[in-house]
């Protein structure tokens, strides 16, 4: 049986923990001398795991990609990470494919839940996520920053699988996300969809498109976003939709195509993170292939 079928068995629990912390990179070499190694410490319960810590751009970012091996969560199942970016860190996390929500004659929904603590910098940064017809699912994402807390966050939503002929005829997806900076909570960006939703069509909602995408850019103090920053990433990603809602938080808004939507992602990416990592764009290979 496909796990998009009908179920009759229990979902699965997957939980993963991730601890970015800094050390010192350990050698001899002058160059080396007060040098600061990200380092990751993991823990997983199910499956949901770090395929491994990678340092494309040298010891002091680590990237990490999470893989979920069952490719698919279907009713009932859990998802909860815990990540915690210590002072100085910095990381990247990304996922190897999209999250798939698989539909399900369940009552009881999928659920995902993360919380994030942010004290260094952090680009979460996974695939795009599909609901599939019938699903039923519910999604937090929980962002607690302190005033050294820098971030740069997507999430991408695709309804149906338009080229197989399927819409989101059926199902719920409700999601959650927030961020609290210095202990205020300052966004929180509540979604509810079901299937065939009037929001779908109309032109104050989705306008016809079945796919969708948020990002959000906190500044770690005592940088803001000021209109000069501002005009810069509007000028160089005009099709993003971008609003500053707190002096260190903006958030953009795409509704294209999903052949779109990877694309400016990427580009929008590109603009953002000389601003708030003070690095330039360097793409994960994962996301070419």
């Amino acid at each position: 049986m496909n796990r998009h079928e009908s179920l009759t068995t229990p979902g699965w629990l997957a939980r993963l923990a991730l601890d970015f912390n800094v050390a010192a990179v350990q050698g001899d070499s002058a160059s080396l001398r007060g040098a600061l190694r990200t380092n990751l410490k993991h823990q997983h319960f199910g499956p949901l795991r770090i395929q491994k810590a990678l340092y494309p751009e040298g010891p002091e970012q680590c990237h990490a990609i999470i893989v979920h091996p069952p490719g698919g969560i279907a009713g009932g199942d859990r998802l909860e990470i815990e990540l915690h970016c210590q002072a100085r860190s910095q990381a990247l996390v990304t996922t190897p494919s999209a999250a798939k929500w698989y539909g399900t004659d369940l009552s009881v929904p999928a659920s995902q839940k993360i919380e994030i603590d942010l004290k260094g910098q952090l680009e979460w940064l996974p695939q795009e996520t599909i609901v599939f017809d019938r699903a039923r699912v519910a999604s937090e994402l929980s962002v607690d920053a302190t005033e050294t807390g820098a971030m740069l966050g997507w999430d991408h939503l695709i309804f149906g699988r338009r080229a197989s002929g399927e819409t989101f005829t059926t199902g719920c997806f409700t999601q959650s996300l927030r961020v609290r900076l210095s202990d205020q909570l300052v966004w929180h960006d509540r979604l509810v969809l079901k299937g065939n939703d009037p929001l779908f069509s109309s032109p104050v909602g989705l306008r016809g498109h079945h796919a969708f995408a948020t990002m959000w850019a906190i500044l770690a103090e005592p940088q803001t976003w000021t209109e000069t920053l501002l005009e810069t990433v509007r000028a160089q990603s005009p099709q993003v939709a971008w609003t500053v809602l707190h002096p260190r938080l903006l958030v953009g808004r795409l509704l294209v195509e999903p052949l779109q939507l990877k694309v400016l992602l990427e580009q929008a990416w590109a603009t953002l993170r000389p601003i708030v990592i003070n690095r330039s764009a360097l793409p994960p290979r994962l996301w070419a292939t």
